[in-house]
């Protein structure tokens, strides 16, 4: 009798893994494979919004250095430049534009322009960006909303006479697609602003 109980309690080594054991080995597959995908799509998000910065800098200092390039005093105040659709976008580059907000939460006061204002015509272009030659999901133009602002800036007066202007420039971009995901917008990305003194 005590053989046999013994013999019950014994596991055999051909016995497999009791549905309970299964269950819970499934269970923690499945986290772990949920917390991977989860890491994998911030990453993705992450990799667009960083795509999506790098292009509005360079298109930021490719606007600043057409505005830079003429002095406060040249006779001729605007320039221009074109998109990849062809289309000719005027650069107004006299004193005003767009209106701009107050970051009252920074200590220095810094203002930034004001994207929620209504632009200014002559001082903003709705830019596109084209990826020739590519398909699917970087294929996808984009559209960046860029603005500026030429301020004279007289204080203190600059030294030796002349005349120096405060150029601010800012790009967004307004697409919610263009990296294979739908709703882009949760995974926004402030404006780019550059700032330069332009002198006489």
């Amino acid at each position: 009798m005590k053989r046999t109980i013994r013999r019950k309690l014994r596991r055999s080594p051909n016995e497999g893994f009791s549905l309970i054991e299964l269950l819970l080995a499934m269970i923690v597959l499945a986290v772990g494979l949920l917390g991977g995908m989860i890491v994998i799509l911030t990453a993705i998000a992450s990799n667009a919004r960083n795509r999506f910065d790098t292009a509005a800098v360079a298109l930021t200092q490719s606007t600043m250095d057409r505005i830079i390039v003429l002095t406060a005093s040249a006779g001729v105040q605007q320039t221009q430049i074109t998109d990849c659709n062809g289309t000719v976008h005027a650069i107004t580059t006299a004193p005003g534009g767009a209106p701009l907000v107050d970051l009252s939460a920074i200590s220095n006061g810094i203002q930034v322009i004001d994207f929620t204002q209504d632009p200014v015509a002559g001082y903003q272009m709705l830019y596109t960006l084209c990826a020739t030659g590519a398909t699917g999901p970087t294929g996808v133009p984009q559209v960046y909303d860029v603005r500026w602002r030429i301020t004279d800036f007289v204080n203190p007066p600059p030294a030796g006479g002349g005349s120096t202007q405060l150029v601010l420039v800012a790009a967004k971009n307004l697409g919610e697609a263009g990296n294979g995901m739908q709703n882009q917008s949760r995974m926004f990305s402030i404006p780019v602003t550059l700032r330069a003194l332009r002198g006489n």
